[in-house]
């Protein structure tokens, strides 16, 4: 159990790794409180950015570095016109897998879009094998390709004519509600590829290891794609960061997998070049890469995991079944639905008017569209499953005593909101949230 005292011992240790990072460290007291620590926080993350944009200003999206070499941390950056061919080095983003070939873009969407354009380009049609409550944009952007992209559901597949069979890619998501391992882990001779979104796991998780080490027994080429916006920027939304991580262990693939992930990897670089989806170098947080960012990370991550399972339970005490509380297996937010389908608009100013309430009583919470933040975030979310539009609370790294009062807070507001409510009528989710 996390007490304040505890708590605020990790956060001076993270705010003493990112005060680092400053060429002029700020003269800053020791917080006291959830409320300084995230102060504190966003403000040397600014004056980072600030320091990041002085010592580059004479650098346009045209005009070279001025050093052979430009350095953010331990990153270390080789561009011309436009980031086009855009090198970077630095450290290993999934500490102790084999033989990894980084891509980095703009974004986890990048991420995304580039590893499908790269198989597209391989190929004239694909099978993609995905859960039903995958990511929704990643879904969306899937359909868009029209008939050269079949998406189906999991389930058991025999031998197929090899005349009218396509390459199959098996899609994980991390963000799924349930059952992360589906079957196919046990047979992956059916796929000719696994993409893995890690988004909502730490990066040294052991179900990244888990599904790496099968696919290197199977002999399948691995592409781990990730938004590093949520969980790897010490919950300062540090800038825009996706990448692509190809793993192709010449020891474990057949020589024809292995040329493939080669051309995978080639394709995939064409795509972030052509497609514009490059990422900017001062978007590279320069505190990661150490021995310290990783353990400050893996401890707020767990904390964050041990918030909202706290808050979980003591909300499906308050509200009851009525609440239509929806967990997670990755843990780090949860859902609150409503009988009556509200429209996606109620749900967005109920999530609104919420953190307002909680935020007017002291409590780190906000309204915001994102997790792994150290407040709560509350925003409308789609729950693809039920086919309904409901409320996200995203945990945060706290000490439990903030989360007691924040699962009460959201239980007394839930509890008077029902009673003032009336009923709506089913309102349908977008396509991008419901297909």
């Amino acid at each position: 159990m996390q007490t304040l005292p505890s708590y605020l011992d990790r956060k001076r240790r993270e705010i003493a790794l990112l005060n680092r990072c400053l060429a002029s460290p700020l003269d800053l007291c020791a917080p006291g409180t959830p409320a300084a620590v995230i102060e504190q926080k966003l403000q040397i993350a600014a004056a980072m950015r600030a320091e990041q944009s002085l010592a580059s200003w004479s650098v346009t999206e045209t005009a070279r570095p001025p050093a052979p070499r430009w350095h953010s941390g331990a990153f270390e950056f080789d561009y011309g016109y436009q980031r086009a061919d855009l090198a970077v080095r630095g450290p290993a983003i999934y500490p102790g897998l084999p033989r990894q070939t980084t891509i980095y873009t703009g974004s986890g969407m990048s991420a995304v879009s580039a590893i499908l354009v790269a198989v597209l380009q391989l190929h004239e049609r694909i099978e993609v094998v995905a859960a039903r409550d995958c990511y929704s944009e990643t879904r969306e952007l899937m359909q868009s390709f029209g008939g050269r992209v079949r998406v189906v559901a999991p389930g058991p597949f025999g031998n197929d004519d090899a005349r009218d069979r396509c390459p199959r890619v098996l899609w994980l998501d991390s963000s799924v509600h349930a059952a992360f391992f589906p079957p196919e882990i046990a047979a992956l001779a059916a796929f000719d590829l696994i993409v893995f979104d890690t988004s909502c796991f730490d990066a040294g998780s052991g179900k990244i290891r888990c599904v790496v080490d099968h696919a290197r027994r199977a002999g399948v080429p691995v592409a781990l794609v990730r938004s590093h916006g949520k969980l790897d920027c010490l919950g300062i939304e540090y800038g825009r960061l996706g990448s692509i991580v190809l793993l192709a262990d010449a020891k474990s693939l057949p020589a024809e997998g292995s040329a493939s992930a080669k051309r995978l990897a080639a394709r995939a670089r064409d795509a972030v070049r052509l497609y514009g989806l490059a990422p900017i170098p001062v978007h590279f947080p320069p505190f990661a890469g150490t021995s310290d960012y990783r353990e400050c990370t893996v401890a707020r991550v767990a904390s964050i995991i041990r918030t909202t399972r706290r808050l979980a339970r003591i909300l499906a005490e308050r509200l009851g079944p009525e609440s239509l509380i929806t967990t997670f297996q990755h843990g780090l937010y949860l859902t609150i639905g409503a009988r009556g389908h509200p429209d996606i608009d109620d749900v967005k100013s109920a999530a609104g008017a919420l953190a307002r309430a909680l935020e007017a009583r002291g409590l780190p919470v906000k309204h915001a569209g994102s997790f792994g933040f150290d407040f709560v975030a509350v925003e409308w979310f789609p729950d693809a499953l039920r086919r309904m539009n409901v409320m996200r609370i995203a945990g945060a790294d706290l000490p439990v005593e903030f989360t007691d009062r924040i699962a009460e807070g959201i239980a007394n507001w839930c509890g008077t909101s029902r009673r003032s409510r009336p009923t709506s009528e089913r309102a349908p989710l977008p396509v991008s949230a419901t297909t």
